[in-house]
């Protein structure tokens, strides 16, 4: 059986450079790359990508940008389970990856991570693009150096990635939307907290109240919609206060939160006892599920975080190792979890 070695002896030319025209990367002349693919023609030559890299004894370095996985942001945690579980599972075919985190809500801890990052000189990245601006400012290197990545949970546009693979935020709003109309009346009135600083550089969460917003807007509907904007999430006080002063001389039927913080408006509404209020967000944090049992969230929309994680890294090890291209974007289902069945996420 003709091998790598036997291909890289009658060209005349290492087994890297083989190897490097097999898989269509650069660092080979026009003219080298003609010769080596000739012999291989000839002998009729198939690749086991696996095997070979192994052979070469060939290494590959993946980069981890996502947000810190903290007790008050749980959500971050199960993608972390999932890119462990992945390495772990990719680890024999000298794949490592390392990660590099950052505050969620902090746009300087973010560029200090991923400058880090791109100091590190990685061969794939998978990152979460919480911070627009930032991103396009960064990412540069990564197009500069042609490092593959890809994007998890948000979807930012304009950008060379590789793949997506999330949640359509856009569709996922208009789903919470339609969940909403079967609960209220068309005279109804809602409000979207927004537990963002600066919510223009959050793309995800302006297309889910995009989508949230157009359902009705395609319904013609006469409910009243208003974003209020809470900038401190973890002061109790600030978000009462600014919701009472919400809630005064109004009838608010419904809420529709677009982030995994929905227990703090229903921790609000069950301290001040307001009830028949409809509530919907999303993700299966236990703080959240805590009130879906209490009957005070309605639903959450889950993403399946665990997945999203797990998916990016076998997809860049694929990429890496055999050459094989993922598809654009990978859609992760949007599913309606309720008091009903919970317990079986």
């Amino acid at each position: 059986m003709t091998t790598i070695k036997d291909i890289a002896k009658k060209a005349n030319v290492s087994t890297g450079t083989v190897d490097r025209v097999i898989h269509n990367r650069p660092g080979v002349s026009e003219k080298t790359k003609i010769h080596v693919q000739k012999i291989i023609e000839e002998h009729n030559f198939q690749i086991n990508t696996i095997a070979s890299t192994l052979a070469l004894n060939k290494s590959y370095k993946i980069g981890v940008l996502i947000p810190e996985a903290r007790v008050e942001n749980e959500f971050w945690s199960e993608p972390k389970k999932g890119i462990e579980k992945a390495a772990e599972e990719i680890k024999n075919f000298r794949i490592s990856t390392s990660f590099f985190t950052f505050d969620q809500f902090d746009s300087k801890s973010y560029v200090t991570a991923f400058k880090d990052l791109i100091a590190g000189d990685f061969d794939a990245v998978l990152m979460a693009p919480v911070f627009h601006k930032e991103t396009s400012q960064l990412i540069t290197h990564l197009d500069k150096e042609n490092t593959p990545y890809v994007f998890i949970n948000i979807d930012l546009q304009g950008f060379n990635t590789l793949s997506f693979i999330g949640q359509d935020s856009f569709k996922s709003g208009h789903l919470a939307a339609k969940l909403m109309s079967v609960m209220l009346a068309d005279s109804s009135e809602i409000i979207i907290p927004v537990f963002r600083l600066n919510k223009g550089n959050y793309s995800h969460i302006n297309d889910r109240i995009t989508g949230f917003k157009s359902f009705f807007k395609e319904k013609k509907s006469s409910i009243k919609i208003k974003d209020i904007a809470i900038p401190n999430f973890k002061d109790l006080k600030v978000i009462s206060s600014i919701l009472d002063d919400h809630m005064k001389g109004r009838t608010i039927d419904g809420i529709f939160v677009p982030s995994s913080r929905s227990f703090l408006i229903a921790e609000y509404l069950e301290t001040a006892q307001l009830e028949n209020i409809r509530l919907i967000g999303y993700d299966t944090n236990e703080k959240n599920i805590q009130f879906l049992k209490n009957d005070t969230i309605d639903f959450l929309i889950c993403q399946n975080p665990y997945q999203q994680g797990f998916n990016g890294i076998k997809l860049l090890s694929d990429y890496l190792v055999m050459n094989k291209a993922p598809n654009p974007n990978y859609h992760s289902p949007m599913t309606i979890v309720t008091k009903e069945n919970v317990d079986a996420f």
